[in-house]
């Protein structure tokens, strides 16, 4: 419980880029101050919703200690995770001290629902949301689904997108020899179907590969 306490901390305006005179996200920081929390979960909540980590992370902690809200671990999960996602990293200790406290089921729903909203953006070029889903993928499901996890790295790689790479090694050294083997054909022909459903091309490099030839070789 001391853990959690400490990880409910708001993030402040330090955490909120471009700030304004009479800034959404203040009038929400101001709210959770004077005890005004349903105010401030629907203004955190409409900033959220536009990508505003800070805010989401500001949610996750209003979810719970069910301040404006009902209190709910699985949907203060859902907004630190979303937080963490988008890049706040200071969204990590919160996210994992309640993903610990999801039962299974609940986890698997959790990362569905992740998946839904990352994966249209994903599939139209957006870097970050393919590295987003591979976390989902690798480190959330209950059954981890490393496979398709290293494919969506090795396209945001491919795309250029900082940590890709990394993220990309991670995912292997998890790995047999023979999935390395596996993953990295089945990253050729995500990449060639990724390629295939762009309008226009995404990538200069998409024309270089050959779609089917590599998971034909993986699977004898």
């Amino acid at each position: 419980m001391r853990r959690l306490l400490l990880a409910l901390i708001f993030l402040g305006t330090g955490c909120h880029a471009g700030a304004a005179p009479e800034d959404p996200f203040d009038r929400a920081m101001q709210d959770a101050a004077q005890g005004r929390h349903a105010a401030a979960a629907a203004g955190f909540h409409a900033l959220a919703l536009q990508g505003e980590p800070a805010a989401a992370h500001n949610l996750s902690i209003l979810f719970a200690l069910g301040q404006g809200v009902p209190r709910n671990t699985a949907e203060a999960a859902y907004w630190a995770l979303r937080a963490l996602l988008d890049g706040l990293e200071q969204a990590a200790p919160l996210a994992d001290l309640l993903l610990a406290d999801l039962p299974v089921a609940e986890r698997a729903r959790l990362a569905d629902r992740l998946e839904a909203g990352l994966s249209p953006a994903a599939a139209d070029g957006d870097a970050g949301a393919m590295l987003g889903l591979a976390v989902v993928l690798a480190l959330i499901r209950p059954e981890p689904d490393l496979l398709t996890a290293h494919a969506w790295q090795s396209i945001a790689a491919a795309l250029d997108r900082p940590g890709a790479l990394q993220a990309r090694e991670v995912s292997l050294s998890r790995m047999t020899p023979e999935d390395r083997v596996r993953a990295q054909a089945h990253a050729l022909d995500a990449f060639a179907a990724w390629c295939a459903s762009q309008v226009p091309p995404g990538l200069a490099s998409c024309g270089v590969i050959t779609p089917g030839v590599q998971s034909g070789n993986a699977q004898r």
